[in-house]
């Protein structure tokens, strides 16, 4: 009888044992795999909510930018442009303009694809005397925004003055009775009233408005711009010195004037909702990662317990198979066979459970797990593998020392008993 024979009969006739063995270490591998494919789907699960919360923001985030449109329409831009040398004292105590921006500088500086910037809209501001009404007004000529970017997308922060067409500041309206539809004259020229801007509760609300051309004609003021109104874009808002720097690389000496509270109400706002999507993405992420150390904790103690256990199972049946197969192995070392390849007949009995064992626990391991926490719970194939080389290497090692008992016995010994 030599060690194959030996080793299929050991298979054949001690096949209740040989199961035993295996599903000790599918027991074990299962615990890991499973543990492990269970983990995959909790962290799945767990970017999934993040994807989820990430993808509100986004919604959050584009109905702000609405509302900010909204919010610059009613109150106009957020920043102003004004030539180079113009002071802003007398700019601001008389109303009057004495540097000037060209039309082509203006056209130039919205083709330079500034990154600060999405809206320009030039205006020529001027207090003047109202004849017709013997008072004085603030004259401000508009006229519809230079696109930055492409106006077939870009929306205008404010629609254009029509000629002959007027928007009326409220508390100018409600002095002079203007309504929407009555007609006016403003020095010798006819206009009709489109539209009364809200109360501003500062001096827009004793302005008028009207098409940027007409308002250089009557103020003498031919192709002449006092300033640029625009809008900062989201990196600005909160520091005006980058939209500065930028504007003056094409017109050099040119200076931004921030209206401060609208600039940071719009930052802080966007600021706000992308803090608090990050603290709240932060908070799924730290409860779940403490969810996950406490399964990962149980599932760690479960594997220790289970493969301790089936190292004493592997070792007790090695034991118990070899003092069974005493004559056999006696009679075999009798013809000639060395223990080292008696060693190797337990051995390989070992490994071969240990190789099965690991494959069927991985795949109850991951079909268990799939089946209670869903198509999340994966488990890949280098895990398996490895998984598999683990557990046949564990069965090895616990069949070690009782199969080395079994190769060292005396043959005569044994066969004189017999």
């Amino acid at each position: 009888m030599n060690e194959v024979t030996l080793f299929r009969r050991e298979l054949r006739y001690r096949a209740g044992t040989f199961l035993l063995g295996v599903l000790g270490v599918a027991a074990a591998a299962g615990c890991l795999s499973g543990a492990r494919a269970f983990l995959a789907a909790h962290d799945h699960r767990t970017e999934e909510l993040v994807a989820a919360l990430q993808e509100r923001s986004g919604g959050r985030m584009a109905q702000l930018r609405d509302e900010a449109r909204r919010f610059s329409l009613n109150l106009g831009f957020n920043t102003l442009l004004l030539p180079p040398g113009q002071a802003l004292s007398e700019l601001h105590t008389q109303d009057r303009s004495t540097r000037f921006f060209s039309a082509p500088q203006v056209e130039a500086l919205a083709a330079a694809g500034l990154e600060t910037l999405n809206h320009l809209r030039p205006i020529l501001r001027e207090r003047t005397a109202w004849p017709e009404r013997a008072r004085e007004v603030i004259l401000v000529g508009v006229r519809g925004e230079v696109y930055i970017k492409s106006p077939r997308w870009q929306k205008p922060i404010e629609q254009a003055i029509a000629p002959g067409m007027a928007h009326v500041g409220s508390a100018l309206a409600r002095d002079l009775g203007l309504e929407p539809g009555a007609a006016f004259k403003l020095h010798g020229r006819d206009f009709r009233v489109e539209h009364v801007l809200p109360q501003a509760g500062e001096e827009e609300d004793i302005s008028l408005r009207i098409e940027l051309t007409s308002a250089q004609e009557i103020l003498g003021r031919p192709g002449g711009i006092s300033g640029i109104l625009a809008v900062t874009c989201d990196c600005a808002d909160a520091d005006p010195e980058l939209v500065r720097r930028e504007v003056d690389k094409f017109i050099a000496g040119i200076q931004v004037v921030s209206f401060t509270s609208r600039a940071q109400a719009r930052h802080q706002a966007r600021t706000a909702i992308a803090r608090g999507t990050e603290e709240e993405a932060d908070d799924i992420r730290s409860s779940r990662a403490a969810l996950r150390a406490q399964v990962a904790d149980m599932a760690g103690i479960l594997v220790v317990v289970v493969t301790a256990g089936t190292i004493v199972l592997l070792g007790v049946l090695t034991l118990n198979s070899a003092r069974e197969r005493r004559p056999e192995v006696a009679m075999l070392r009798a013809l000639g066979l060395r223990a080292s390849r008696i060693l190797a007949l337990f051995l390989g009995k070992a490994l071969l459970t240990g190789v099965l064992g690991g494959a069927a626990g991985c795949a109850l391991g991951a079909a268990s797990a799939r089946l209670l926490a869903g198509p999340g719970a994966r488990l890949s194939p280098g895990f398996a593998l490895l998984v598999c080389i683990v557990a046949a290497g564990v069965a090895v090692l616990a069949s070690l020392l009782p199969a080395a008992w079994a190769a060292r016995q005396d043959p005569a010994g044994i066969l004189n008993q017999e």
